[in-house]
């Protein structure tokens, strides 16, 4: 998070140059007023660099924690440097639109200088150019809209129907009771089950090498030895006929093409074994493996935007485009389910993918979970709580 000297530096020219050739004639009091704020506003970029740096260290490391939660979620996922640098994004964008504003505003004073001024405007507007240029925008406004009505239609086509209960709450790597019911066990799927949960959430990866599956939240490289491992058929054995399994492939991602189509098919073959086949859902954020799992017959769920800040665009056009992407992905693949961080369900998000089934991870908070489970998108919430009993039902 520091000043860009270069850039700083033409932005005061551009401030400082709209504010001082002002036409005195041309926008009163208030506009001169207006560009001078700006032109400060450039000016004292540095300072508010450093009051930015400030304040988020202070937020990071000594604000009060319900205020650092909720300004900060990730933050025992992301560090300072992140936050920092969002904020000196922010203060750019800031910098741009004051230098930018002061233009304009110099610019239309010096238009409504002239005598002639209204004269100047219809000339122009009913220029060639001028009509060129509205006609490519309105061709360019219709293609849009065209493009996302057709991209909707071929979304919103049917998809394989995964979970249909009113019961949507389920346990998020079983219902752990530390330090006797760790989680991603068989007691913690077992004491989910045993609260009411209609499904478990647990963390899967599979070795291409001995080609099995087990469980585990281990990075790449530190899985346990073959003989300590929890196998996934040892969990269908003891608890298959109980209820309804995400399985959060944690290693699809790294899978090249062939080992993908091998890790499906044995998933199909574990599935078949313990009659599962509809009562799972395979998730991962790698569209290109995870489609693998779809042309089995599998019920396939798809990770949109991690489960970092980092991952999801800032502004409403990334966001669009992020989603525009995520929406081909979901029509390419034929998926079941679109999973994602519940942080990131926002409103854009939501009617963006409207029609899809929506899975969210991880809520904890009873009126949350209320409005969550009354969304009729929203088919599957997990959850760290004992509350399985709140419900869409009647």
């Amino acid at each position: 998070m520091s000043v860009h000297w270069g850039w700083w530096l033409a932005a005061v020219a551009v401030a400082l140059g709209s504010a001082t050739t002002l036409p005195r004639r041309g926008g009163g009091r208030r506009m001169r007023s207006l560009v001078w704020v700006l032109a400060a506003v450039v000016v004292a970029y540095p300072l508010l660099q450093a009051g930015a740096r400030a304040g988020v260290s202070w937020l990071y490391t000594a604000a009060p924690a319900a205020l650092a939660d909720r300004l900060m979620p990730s933050r025992g996922v992301l560090g300072l440097a992140h936050y920092q640098g969002k904020a000196g994004q922010a203060l750019d964008a800031l910098l741009a639109a004051a230098a930018g504003a002061a233009a304009l505003a110099r610019g239309l004073a010096a238009w409504r200088a002239a005598p002639t001024w209204r004269r100047r405007a219809r000339a122009a507007w009913q220029h060639p150019l001028s009509r060129a240029l509205r006609g490519g925008l309105l061709l360019a406004g219709l293609a849009f809209a065209g493009y996302n009505a057709w991209l909707h239609a071929q979304f919103v086509r049917p998809h394989p129907v995964f979970y249909t209960d009113c019961r949507k709450v389920w346990g998020h790597r079983g219902h752990p009771e530390p330090p006797d019911i760790p989680e991603n066990t068989i007691a913690s799927y077992r004491r989910a089950f045993d609260l009411g949960a209609p499904g478990v959430e647990m963390d899967v990866r599979y070795d291409p090498d001995r080609r099995e599956y087990f469980i585990g939240r281990y990075d790449r490289g530190q899985a346990p030895p073959p003989g300590q491992r929890l196998l996934l058929q040892d969990v269908f054995a003891a608890l298959g006929d109980r209820g309804y399994f995400w399985l959060d492939t944690k290693t699809i991602r790294y899978l090249n093409a062939t080992q993908a189509q091998q890790a499906a098919a044995d998933m199909s073959a574990l599935l078949d074994a313990y009659d599962l086949r509809e009562r799972a859902i395979i998730e991962s954020d790698r569209p290109g493996n995870l489609v693998y799992f779809a042309q089995a017959g599998l019920h396939t769920s798809y990770w949109v935007f991690n489960i970092d800040e980092t991952t999801f665009p800032t502004t409403p056009w990334g966001q669009w485009w992020a989603l525009v992407q995520v929406k081909r992905n979901y029509i390419q693949g034929g998926f079941s389910a679109i999973s994602m961080d519940r942080r990131f369900y926002t409103p854009l998000v939501a009617w963006m993918l409207r029609g899809a089934r929506i899975h969210l991870f991880t809520v904890d908070a009873i009126q949350e979970l209320q409005s969550l489970t009354a969304r009729p998108e929203v088919r599957v919430i997990l959850t760290n709580t004992d509350r399985y009993d709140i419900t869409a039902c009647p």
